[in-house]
């Protein structure tokens, strides 16, 4: 069943001008088509009622979210392509949250225009996925998270299970020795070692499995 994001939902919904003109110009929908509508908090499937303008649906049954333990990332950010599609995978997977991290030896940072782009590929992915839509948080610096969280670490002898928390994936020149005290639950993700987006997505399904 198609899925399309709206802001908030309000009954009816009523589809933004992209969302509409993706229903009827791409997918060809029309009036009585079942569909999935779907906020940040919520989704719900409905019926189109109206296509004139912009979509109106009608929504008939609020649908179970999926039980999903609320796993957090927080990573330092690679360059480009790789940036996009780690957060596309996470979103896929049904990840809660993803921090950008902002490390000693980090070779890139994430601006708010950014920021934006990656919620847009958040949307994109849940819309493909039926997950929850992964929040995107402002980047901070590693000296802010939890001290309590795992620090994915190459060497560290505990395998990561599953289970709710949150993974802390450092930037591929490592952490200073005051970074690494900070977080002295350590686990592994293998034997080999990982280039950040691999070593965030090995993460996150492992705590999702």
């Amino acid at each position: 069943m198609p899925r399309f994001f709206v802001d908030r939902i309000t009954h009816p919904a009523v589809l933004s001008p992209e969302e509409s003109r993706h229903a009827l110009r791409s997918l060809r929908l029309a009036e009585g088509d079942r569909v999935t509508v779907f906020d940040p908090h919520e989704a719900w499937s409905g019926q189109i009622e109206s296509t004139r303008d912009r979509v109106t649906v009608r929504l008939l049954e609020k649908l179970a979210a999926p039980l999903l333990p609320r796993v957090v990332v927080a990573a330092a950010t690679p360059k480009g392509e790789r940036l996009d599609w780690m957060v596309e995978k996470l979103a896929e997977l049904g990840v809660t949250e993803f921090i950008p991290v902002r490390f000693a030896r980090s070779v890139a940072e994430l601006g708010e225009g950014k920021r934006k782009r990656l919620e847009k590929i958040a949307v994109a992915a849940a819309k493909q996925s039926g997950a929850p839509i992964l929040r995107i948080s402002a980047e901070q610096s590693a000296d802010r998270l939890p001290a309590d969280a795992r620090l994915a670490a190459p060497g560290a002898t505990e395998r990561l299970g599953p289970g709710a928390g949150m993974v802390v994936v450092g930037p591929e020149g490592g952490l200073t020795a005051e970074e690494e005290a900070r977080f002295p639950a350590r686990c592994s993700l293998g034997p080999t070692i990982l280039r950040i987006e691999t070593a965030a997505v090995v993460a996150a399904a492992r705590l999702l499995s």
